[in-house]
This record gives structure tokens, C-alpha cells and sequence, in this order.
């Protein structure tokens, strides 16, 4: 019992120091929305360059969605960190305030999947297990592509 529990904390003590290290990073969900660039930069001024446009579009699109990124890996790892303590406390014996986390957590991760997470959904693309693994997906918005 003594070996399981110097392994489960130093297991949570990694993924702590991971979460720490995303969160200071570059890649980290403040950082990345920082010195954005703008539409002017790209030249054509007044939107009269199209492809410009398109370009600063997709750019925008593309630095949303590693700001997305960024917060589901940072909070899914602190979730993990919180599972970890709760596999060795008991649900019912952590902290309210590191369960109210847990739940927020929980909350903003099935708000961003669009419902409960199903990992079968995920693999197959549908809730049956039919269909085919890693099957292109759409892209979730922004330019698809075109001429420069």
C-alpha cells in the first residue's frame, strides 16, 4: 500500500509540474492570444486584398483554436491531477473547493464536445461502434484552403 501511494503521489506531483510549466509557457492559454496579428499587417488596407483577408481569417481561426487547445490540455491534466488525489483519498475526502474544480472542469470539457464525452463516438464516429476510425473530420471553421 505504502509503494501504491509514493506512486500515485508522484504521479500527480508530474502532472502539477506539467500543468505549471504549460501554464508559463508560450503555449499556455494567456500567451498564446498575445501580439495577435492584425489585418493591416498583411497589406491591401480596407480589406481590398482578398486573399489577405482570407489569409488573416484563417489565421484568426487557427489562434482560437490553440487557445482552445491550450485550456482543454491545461484543465484535462489538472482533472487528471484531481482523479489521481481522488483514487487515493476517496471522492467523498478531498477539499469542496478542488470538487467544485473537478466539476468545472468536467462542465467546460462537455460544453466544448457539445454533450458527454463518448470514446466509441470519438473513434468510430458513431455510438454503435459502425463506421471508420480516423475518418477525416470537417474543418471546424476558417478558410479550407485556396489559391495564394
Amino acid at each position: 500500500m505504502a509503494a501504491e501511494y509514493a506512486s500515485f503521489t508522484k504521479f500527480q506531483q508530474r502532472i502539477d509540474e506539467l500543468i505549471r510549466d504549460l501554464k508559463g509557457s508560450d503555449a499556455g492559454p494567456e500567451k498564446v492570444a498575445q501580439d495577435q496579428l492584425v489585418r493591416q499587417q498583411l497589406g491591401g488596407g480596407d480589406g481590398a486584398w482578398a486573399e489577405a483577408a482570407g489569409l488573416h481569417g484563417a489565421y484568426e481561426t487557427v489562434i482560437g483554436e490553440l487557445e482552445t487547445l491550450s485550456k482543454l490540455l491545461s484543465d484535462s491534466m489538472e482533472g487528471m491531477s484531481i482523479a489521481v488525489l481522488a483514487s487515493h483519498k476517496g471522492y467523498q475526502n478531498i477539499d469542496t473547493d478542488v470538487r467544485d474544480r473537478m466539476v468545472a472542469i468536467s462542465t467546460e470539457t462537455t460544453k466544448h464536445y457539445g454533450g458527454a464525452y463518448d470514446p466509441e463516438v470519438a473513434r468510430t464516429g458513431n455510438a454503435n461502434g459502425a463506421g471508420t476510425a480516423g475518418a477525416p473530420k470537417a474543418p471546424s471553421g476558417g478558410d479550407a484552403g485556396g489559391s495564394i
